[in-house]
Protein backbone atom coordinates (compact mmCIF):
# COMPACT_ATOMS: atom_id res chain seq x y z
CA UNK A 1 0.00 0.00 0.00
CA UNK A 2 1.44 3.34 -1.07
CA UNK A 3 0.98 5.92 1.70
CA UNK A 4 3.08 8.65 0.08
CA UNK A 5 1.40 11.97 -0.71
CA UNK A 6 0.47 13.03 -4.22
CA UNK A 7 1.58 16.35 -5.69
CA UNK A 8 -1.87 17.79 -5.02
CA UNK A 9 -1.78 16.65 -1.40
CA UNK A 10 1.68 18.14 -0.90
CA UNK A 11 0.43 21.41 -2.40
CA UNK A 12 -2.50 21.39 0.04
CA UNK A 13 -0.11 20.80 2.92
CA UNK A 14 2.26 23.58 1.87
CA UNK A 15 -0.49 26.11 1.21
CA UNK A 16 -2.21 25.50 4.52
CA UNK A 17 1.04 25.56 6.48
CA UNK A 18 1.97 28.89 4.91
CA UNK A 19 -1.41 30.39 5.83
CA UNK A 20 -1.32 29.16 9.42
CA UNK A 21 2.31 30.14 9.95
CA UNK A 22 1.37 33.67 8.96
CA UNK A 23 -2.08 33.94 10.53
CA UNK A 24 -2.06 31.70 13.60
CA UNK A 25 1.11 31.94 15.65
CA UNK A 26 1.46 30.75 19.25
CA UNK A 27 0.63 34.32 20.34
CA UNK A 28 -2.71 34.00 18.55
CA UNK A 29 -3.30 30.62 20.20
CA UNK A 30 -2.94 32.30 23.59
CA UNK A 31 -5.33 35.09 22.61
CA UNK A 32 -7.93 32.57 21.44
CA UNK A 33 -7.71 30.82 24.79
CA UNK A 34 -8.80 34.08 26.40
CA UNK A 35 -11.32 34.97 23.68
CA UNK A 36 -12.49 32.12 21.39
CA UNK A 37 -14.12 34.60 19.01
CA UNK A 38 -10.66 35.66 17.82
CA UNK A 39 -10.55 32.43 15.80
CA UNK A 40 -13.54 33.39 13.65
CA UNK A 41 -11.54 35.27 10.96
CA UNK A 42 -9.26 32.24 10.65
CA UNK A 43 -12.26 29.93 10.33
CA UNK A 44 -13.53 32.17 7.51
CA UNK A 45 -10.18 31.92 5.73
CA UNK A 46 -10.18 28.13 6.07
CA UNK A 47 -13.70 27.95 4.67
CA UNK A 48 -12.71 30.16 1.74
CA UNK A 49 -9.81 27.80 1.01
CA UNK A 50 -12.23 24.89 0.99
CA UNK A 51 -10.70 23.18 4.03
CA UNK A 52 -14.15 22.83 5.56
CA UNK A 53 -15.54 21.25 2.38
CA UNK A 54 -13.05 18.40 1.94
CA UNK A 55 -15.41 15.56 2.88
CA UNK A 56 -18.66 17.09 1.64
CA UNK A 57 -19.99 15.75 -1.66
CA UNK A 58 -19.85 17.87 -4.78
CA UNK A 59 -23.65 17.73 -4.94
CA UNK A 60 -23.78 19.40 -1.52
CA UNK A 61 -21.29 22.07 -2.57
CA UNK A 62 -18.19 20.36 -1.24
CA UNK A 63 -14.98 19.02 -2.76
CA UNK A 64 -15.79 15.31 -2.50
CA UNK A 65 -12.28 14.36 -1.38
CA UNK A 66 -11.25 11.50 0.90
CA UNK A 67 -9.91 11.01 4.39
CA UNK A 68 -6.31 11.14 3.18
CA UNK A 69 -6.77 14.76 2.10
CA UNK A 70 -8.57 15.36 5.40
CA UNK A 71 -5.58 13.98 7.32
CA UNK A 72 -3.20 16.23 5.38
CA UNK A 73 -5.26 19.30 6.30
CA UNK A 74 -5.98 18.28 9.89
CA UNK A 75 -2.30 17.62 10.58
CA UNK A 76 -1.60 21.24 9.69
CA UNK A 77 -4.46 22.45 11.90
CA UNK A 78 -3.03 20.39 14.74
CA UNK A 79 0.44 21.71 14.10
CA UNK A 80 -0.88 25.25 14.58
CA UNK A 81 -3.19 24.32 17.50
CA UNK A 82 -6.28 25.62 15.71
CA UNK A 83 -9.33 25.31 18.03
CA UNK A 84 -11.24 22.05 17.64
CA UNK A 85 -14.56 23.73 16.80
CA UNK A 86 -13.70 24.06 13.10
CA UNK A 87 -13.02 20.34 12.83
CA UNK A 88 -16.19 19.39 14.68
CA UNK A 89 -18.19 21.49 12.24
CA UNK A 90 -16.45 20.34 9.06
CA UNK A 91 -16.10 16.65 9.94
CA UNK A 92 -18.52 15.51 12.63
CA UNK A 93 -21.48 17.78 11.92
CA UNK A 94 -21.23 17.58 8.14
CA UNK A 95 -21.14 13.78 8.21
CA UNK A 96 -24.28 13.57 10.34
CA UNK A 97 -26.15 16.24 8.37
CA UNK A 98 -25.33 14.47 5.10
CA UNK A 99 -27.40 11.50 6.32
CA UNK A 100 -30.58 13.51 5.77
CA UNK A 101 -32.24 14.18 2.42
CA UNK A 102 -34.63 16.79 3.84
CA UNK A 103 -34.35 20.17 2.14
CA UNK A 104 -34.12 22.26 5.36
CA UNK A 105 -31.27 20.11 6.67
CA UNK A 106 -29.52 20.24 3.29
CA UNK A 107 -29.80 24.03 3.40
CA UNK A 108 -28.09 24.13 6.80
CA UNK A 109 -25.41 21.77 5.52
CA UNK A 110 -24.79 24.13 2.60
CA UNK A 111 -24.37 27.05 4.99
CA UNK A 112 -21.88 25.08 7.09
CA UNK A 113 -19.86 24.02 4.05
CA UNK A 114 -19.76 27.60 2.76
CA UNK A 115 -18.75 28.93 6.17
CA UNK A 116 -21.73 31.30 6.37
CA UNK A 117 -23.09 29.58 9.47
CA UNK A 118 -21.47 27.86 12.44
CA UNK A 119 -22.54 24.69 14.19
CA UNK A 120 -21.56 23.19 17.54
CA UNK A 121 -21.88 19.48 18.31
CA UNK A 122 -23.49 18.34 21.57
CA UNK A 123 -22.71 14.65 22.07
CA UNK A 124 -21.53 14.01 25.63
CA UNK A 125 -24.33 13.67 28.19
CA UNK A 126 -24.26 15.95 31.20
CA UNK A 127 -26.24 15.33 34.39
CA UNK A 128 -29.01 13.77 32.30
CA UNK A 129 -29.28 12.75 28.64
CA UNK A 130 -31.12 14.95 26.15
CA UNK A 131 -34.59 13.43 25.80
CA UNK A 132 -36.96 14.21 22.94
CA UNK A 133 -40.64 14.77 23.64
CA UNK A 134 -43.48 15.59 21.24
CA UNK A 135 -46.56 16.34 23.29
CA UNK A 136 -47.94 19.32 21.37
CA UNK A 137 -46.81 18.60 17.81
CA UNK A 138 -43.48 20.35 18.37
CA UNK A 139 -40.43 18.21 19.10
CA UNK A 140 -38.65 19.48 22.22
CA UNK A 141 -35.50 18.57 24.13
CA UNK A 142 -34.89 18.38 27.86
CA UNK A 143 -31.63 17.38 29.54
CA UNK A 144 -28.00 18.50 29.28
CA UNK A 145 -24.82 18.09 27.28
CA UNK A 146 -21.25 18.74 28.42
CA UNK A 147 -18.02 19.89 26.73
CA UNK A 148 -19.69 21.48 23.72
CA UNK A 149 -16.98 23.33 21.79
CA UNK A 150 -17.54 27.04 21.13
CA UNK A 151 -21.29 26.83 21.60
CA UNK A 152 -21.42 30.58 22.20
CA UNK A 153 -20.20 31.19 18.66
CA UNK A 154 -22.65 28.80 16.99
CA UNK A 155 -25.79 29.44 14.96
CA UNK A 156 -26.98 25.84 15.34
CA UNK A 157 -26.46 22.96 17.74
CA UNK A 158 -26.33 19.40 16.45
CA UNK A 159 -27.57 17.23 19.31
CA UNK A 160 -27.16 13.51 19.94
CA UNK A 161 -30.36 12.69 21.84
CA UNK A 162 -32.82 9.94 22.65
CA UNK A 163 -36.54 9.50 22.61
CA UNK A 164 -38.37 8.41 25.76
CA UNK A 165 -38.21 4.82 24.47
CA UNK A 166 -34.42 4.98 23.95
CA UNK A 167 -34.39 5.45 20.18
CA UNK A 168 -31.35 7.45 19.11
CA UNK A 169 -31.84 10.65 17.15
CA UNK A 170 -29.82 13.46 15.62
CA UNK A 171 -31.49 16.85 15.59
CA UNK A 172 -30.76 20.52 15.00
CA UNK A 173 -31.53 23.23 17.53
CA UNK A 174 -31.10 26.93 16.93
CA UNK A 175 -28.50 28.37 19.28
CA UNK A 176 -30.84 31.21 20.24
CA UNK A 177 -33.83 28.96 20.96
CA UNK A 178 -35.87 29.53 24.11
CA UNK A 179 -35.21 27.16 26.98
CA UNK A 180 -31.51 26.81 26.27
CA UNK A 181 -28.88 27.78 28.87
CA UNK A 182 -25.07 27.74 28.52
CA UNK A 183 -22.47 27.54 31.28
CA UNK A 184 -18.76 27.84 30.50
CA UNK A 185 -16.66 24.86 31.61
CA UNK A 186 -13.03 25.48 32.63
CA UNK A 187 -10.69 22.94 31.03
CA UNK A 188 -7.02 22.09 30.78
CA UNK A 189 -6.88 23.07 27.11
CA UNK A 190 -8.34 26.54 27.80
CA UNK A 191 -10.80 25.98 24.94
CA UNK A 192 -14.28 27.44 24.71
CA UNK A 193 -16.23 24.51 26.18
CA UNK A 194 -19.70 24.77 27.66
CA UNK A 195 -22.45 22.82 29.36
CA UNK A 196 -25.81 23.18 27.63
CA UNK A 197 -29.06 22.63 29.49
CA UNK A 198 -32.24 22.10 27.44
CA UNK A 199 -35.56 22.91 29.07
CA UNK A 200 -38.35 22.04 26.64
CA UNK A 201 -36.20 23.55 23.89
CA UNK A 202 -37.78 23.43 20.43
CA UNK A 203 -36.09 21.25 17.80
CA UNK A 204 -35.64 23.11 14.52
CA UNK A 205 -35.05 20.08 12.28
CA UNK A 206 -34.91 16.32 12.71
CA UNK A 207 -31.82 14.93 10.95
CA UNK A 208 -32.00 11.18 11.54
CA UNK A 209 -33.41 8.65 13.96
CA UNK A 210 -33.14 4.96 14.81
CA UNK A 211 -30.73 2.89 12.72
CA UNK A 212 -30.02 5.85 10.43
CA UNK A 213 -28.97 7.97 13.40
CA UNK A 214 -26.81 5.16 14.81
CA UNK A 215 -25.03 4.77 11.46
CA UNK A 216 -24.55 8.51 10.99
CA UNK A 217 -23.11 9.07 14.46
CA UNK A 218 -20.85 6.00 14.14
CA UNK A 219 -19.39 7.13 10.80
CA UNK A 220 -19.02 10.70 12.04
CA UNK A 221 -17.23 9.56 15.20
CA UNK A 222 -14.77 7.38 13.29
CA UNK A 223 -14.01 10.22 10.88
CA UNK A 224 -13.58 12.56 13.84
CA UNK A 225 -11.17 10.12 15.50
CA UNK A 226 -9.01 10.06 12.37
CA UNK A 227 -9.11 13.87 12.22
CA UNK A 228 -8.08 14.17 15.88
CA UNK A 229 -5.31 11.60 15.36
CA UNK A 230 -4.05 13.67 12.43
CA UNK A 231 -4.08 16.80 14.58
CA UNK A 232 -2.12 14.91 17.24
CA UNK A 233 0.48 13.91 14.64
CA UNK A 234 0.77 17.50 13.41
CA UNK A 235 1.07 18.85 16.95
CA UNK A 236 3.67 16.21 17.83
CA UNK A 237 5.78 17.13 14.83
CA UNK A 238 5.73 20.82 15.69
CA UNK A 239 6.53 20.44 19.39
CA UNK A 240 9.32 18.00 18.51
CA UNK A 241 10.79 20.64 16.18
CA UNK A 242 10.60 23.18 19.01
CA UNK A 243 12.42 20.78 21.37
CA UNK A 244 15.05 19.94 18.73
CA UNK A 245 15.78 23.60 17.99
CA UNK A 246 16.09 24.39 21.69
CA UNK A 247 18.41 21.41 22.23
CA UNK A 248 20.58 22.53 19.31
CA UNK A 249 21.00 26.10 20.60
CA UNK A 250 20.84 25.89 24.41
CA UNK A 251 24.40 25.77 25.72
CA UNK A 252 25.49 23.93 28.86
CA UNK A 253 29.07 23.11 29.84
CA UNK A 254 30.22 24.81 26.66
CA UNK A 255 28.20 22.72 24.21
CA UNK A 256 24.59 22.32 23.00
CA UNK A 257 22.49 20.20 25.36
CA UNK A 258 21.45 18.10 22.36
CA UNK A 259 24.97 16.67 22.27
CA UNK A 260 24.31 14.87 25.56
CA UNK A 261 22.97 11.33 25.18
CA UNK A 262 20.18 11.87 27.71
CA UNK A 263 18.65 14.56 25.47
CA UNK A 264 19.56 13.06 22.09
CA UNK A 265 18.06 9.67 22.97
CA UNK A 266 14.80 11.21 24.17
CA UNK A 267 14.44 13.14 20.92
CA UNK A 268 15.31 10.06 18.85
CA UNK A 269 12.67 7.98 20.64
CA UNK A 270 10.16 10.76 20.10
CA UNK A 271 10.91 10.83 16.36
CA UNK A 272 10.49 7.05 16.07
CA UNK A 273 7.16 7.10 17.91
CA UNK A 274 5.95 10.00 15.81
CA UNK A 275 6.61 8.16 12.56
CA UNK A 276 4.81 5.08 13.85
CA UNK A 277 1.77 7.16 14.76
CA UNK A 278 1.86 9.00 11.42
CA UNK A 279 1.84 5.75 9.44
CA UNK A 280 -1.09 4.40 11.49
CA UNK A 281 -3.12 7.56 10.88
CA UNK A 282 -2.54 7.41 7.12
CA UNK A 283 -3.36 3.70 7.16
CA UNK A 284 -6.71 4.48 8.78
CA UNK A 285 -7.40 7.14 6.16
CA UNK A 286 -6.40 4.80 3.33
CA UNK A 287 -8.74 2.10 4.66
CA UNK A 288 -11.65 4.56 4.58
CA UNK A 289 -10.78 5.79 1.10
CA UNK A 290 -10.61 2.23 -0.21
CA UNK A 291 -14.04 1.38 1.14
CA UNK A 292 -12.92 -0.78 4.07
CA UNK A 293 -14.53 -0.80 7.49
CA UNK A 294 -12.11 1.61 9.11
CA UNK A 295 -13.67 1.95 12.57
CA UNK A 296 -11.00 -0.15 14.31
CA UNK A 297 -8.23 1.59 12.36
CA UNK A 298 -9.69 4.89 13.61
CA UNK A 299 -9.74 3.64 17.20
CA UNK A 300 -6.12 2.53 17.00
CA UNK A 301 -4.93 5.66 15.21
CA UNK A 302 -6.47 7.96 17.79
CA UNK A 303 -5.21 5.85 20.69
CA UNK A 304 -1.63 5.79 19.39
CA UNK A 305 -1.37 9.32 18.00
CA UNK A 306 -2.82 11.03 21.06
CA UNK A 307 -0.59 9.05 23.43
CA UNK A 308 2.47 9.97 21.35
CA UNK A 309 1.40 13.62 21.34
CA UNK A 310 1.04 13.55 25.10
CA UNK A 311 4.44 11.86 25.60
CA UNK A 312 6.41 13.98 23.15
CA UNK A 313 4.97 17.27 24.42
CA UNK A 314 5.99 16.17 27.93
CA UNK A 315 9.47 15.40 26.59
CA UNK A 316 9.64 18.88 25.03
CA UNK A 317 8.89 20.42 28.42
CA UNK A 318 11.61 18.27 29.99
CA UNK A 319 14.14 19.28 27.33
CA UNK A 320 13.41 22.95 28.06
CA UNK A 321 14.11 22.42 31.76
CA UNK A 322 12.69 24.91 34.25
CA UNK A 323 11.41 27.33 31.61
CA UNK A 324 9.41 24.52 29.97
CA UNK A 325 6.89 24.54 32.82
CA UNK A 326 6.11 28.23 32.49
CA UNK A 327 3.16 29.68 30.60
CA UNK A 328 5.56 31.91 28.66
CA UNK A 329 7.08 28.88 26.93
CA UNK A 330 5.30 27.23 23.98
CA UNK A 331 5.64 23.50 24.88
CA UNK A 332 2.93 23.75 27.53
CA UNK A 333 0.45 24.86 24.84
CA UNK A 334 0.96 21.53 23.07
CA UNK A 335 1.01 19.54 26.30
CA UNK A 336 -2.39 20.88 27.36
CA UNK A 337 -3.93 20.43 23.90
CA UNK A 338 -2.57 16.87 23.76
CA UNK A 339 -4.44 15.87 26.89
CA UNK A 340 -7.64 17.48 25.65
CA UNK A 341 -7.48 15.58 22.35
CA UNK A 342 -6.72 12.37 24.20
CA UNK A 343 -9.96 12.60 26.17
CA UNK A 344 -12.31 13.67 23.36
CA UNK A 345 -14.14 11.19 21.10
CA UNK A 346 -12.88 8.09 22.84
CA UNK A 347 -10.83 7.92 26.02
CA UNK A 348 -7.79 5.61 25.91
CA UNK A 349 -9.36 2.75 27.88
CA UNK A 350 -12.51 2.83 25.76
CA UNK A 351 -10.44 2.73 22.58
CA UNK A 352 -8.39 -0.16 23.90
CA UNK A 353 -11.52 -2.11 24.73
CA UNK A 354 -13.05 -1.42 21.32
CA UNK A 355 -9.91 -2.39 19.40
CA UNK A 356 -9.40 -5.46 21.58
CA UNK A 357 -12.96 -6.62 20.97
CA UNK A 358 -12.47 -6.23 17.21
CA UNK A 359 -9.27 -8.29 17.33
CA UNK A 360 -10.78 -11.07 19.47
CA UNK A 361 -13.86 -11.34 17.27
CA UNK A 362 -11.81 -11.56 14.08
CA UNK A 363 -13.36 -8.35 12.76
CA UNK A 364 -9.87 -6.85 12.55
CA UNK A 365 -7.10 -9.17 11.44
CA UNK A 366 -3.76 -9.18 13.24
CA UNK A 367 -0.83 -8.09 11.07
CA UNK A 368 -3.13 -7.25 8.17
CA UNK A 369 -1.19 -5.96 5.17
Amino acid sequence: MDLSLSEEQVALQDTLRALLSDRFTSAEVRQCEADPARALPLFADLAEMGIGAILASEEAGGLGMGLTELVVAQAELGRALVPLAFTESSVLAQTVLAASSDAPVAAVLGEIIAGTARIACAMLDGDGPAILSDSDGQARLSGSKDFVADARLADYLLVDARTATGERIACLVRADAAGLALTDLPNLGDLGLARIVFDETAVAHMVARGDAADAAWALATSRMQVAIAAQAVGGTGHVLEIARDYAATRQQFGQPIGSFQAIAHMLADAAVNLEGARMLVYRAAAAADEGEDFATWADMAKLKACQVFRDVSATAIQVHGGIGFTLEADPQLFYRRAKHLQLMYGEPLDLQESAGAALLSGQHRVLEA
